[in-house]
């Protein structure tokens, strides 16, 4: 199976639930060269952008009353490929949050698998190295994704850093929200921003053809909305409602949750708008001497 198939078209495989980034991750990593050539970090980025890797990972399904699994097994074997960056990218969406509560607990293997693979990539004498992957709309947002593999440097040593950069899966909407900091202020901001988000974390169309599939993609994506709208205090009925529906009811109760925080953070929304970075995800590799 390609990389691009294995999120996208195949609505039964996870990544699909956890952002459908892989998508658009086939030429998309980018590394911020710093100034240094000689940097130990920027040598470790390089790797992780052009290694690739292979993830055989277990799928866990939360319990269901909608649909019983057919052979009463609650777990499912996936794998993933494709660079080491990507896959820290993907484990980052995969732990995605809002207020500090995860969106989904299913891809808790896939992740720890990730740290292996990226551990047995990292290999630099005389040096420890740690990698921080980040993603959010914009800084500090209460939706957003962090995954680490390796201890935090102490604050006492020279630390080197270099960073990769890979999507997230999420619309690159940079420009329309400076246009609707124009139009709407904070809430024509807050709605494009939310909008790329939800429907970053379910694709319309492949979301429908995921909760109208067979085991355990219905039951993985209908938990998944249901917890989402837990998080944003939105109202979705999974039975009842479309996705282009429910996305849209998500998109309100995320927006409104958006605006209030953009307001306390930025003093106009044009400063909100220069902020938003939703297509983004950062994997920071740092070094230092032990």
């Amino acid at each position: 199976m390609t990389r691009a198939m294995s999120a996208v078209a195949d609505v039964t495989v996870f990544l699909l639930l956890v952002g459908a980034a892989a998508g658009t991750l086939v030429s998309g990593v980018g590394v911020e060269k710093p100034a240094a050539t000689t940097n130990p970090a920027a040598e470790q980025a390089s790797t992780l952008a052009t290694s690739t890797a292979s993830v055989e990972y277990d799928l866990v399904v939360p319990p269901s009353d909608r649909r019983t699994p057919p052979d009463n097994a609650t777990r499912r074997e996936r794998t993933s490929h494709g660079t080491v960056a990507e896959l820290l990218g993907e484990a980052a969406m995969s732990g995605v949050t809002v207020d500090g509560e995860r969106v989904s607990s299913a891809g808790a293997d896939f992740e720890s698998r990730v740290a292996v693979a990226t551990r047995d990539r990292l290999h630099s004498r005389g040096h420890r190295t740690s990698v921080r992957v980040t993603w959010a709309p914009y800084p500090s947002a209460p939706v957003s994704g962090e995954y680490r593999v390796g201890d935090r440097p102490p604050d006492s040593v020279d630390v080197r850093a270099a960073t990769v950069t890979v999507p997230s899966g999420m619309e690159n909407v940079s420009e329309p929200a400076r246009e609707a900091a124009k139009t709407n202020g904070y809430d024509g901001v807050a709605t494009v921003v939310a909008r790329s988000v939800v429907d970053g974390l379910f694709p319309p169309t492949q979301s429908r053809y995921a909760l109208r599939g067979d085991y355990p993609s219905d039951v993985l994506l209908a938990a998944r909305y249901e917890r989402m709208a837990d998080l944003t205090g939105a109202s979705v009925a999974v039975e009842k409602q479309s996705t282009t529906e429910m996305n849209r009811d998500l998109t309100a109760a995320l927006a409104a949750r958006l605006r209030t925080d953009m307001r306390s953070r930025y003093d106009a929304p044009a400063d909100a708008a220069r902020a938003v970075r939703v297509s983004r995800v950062r994997v920071t590799v740092r070094t230092w001497s032990p």
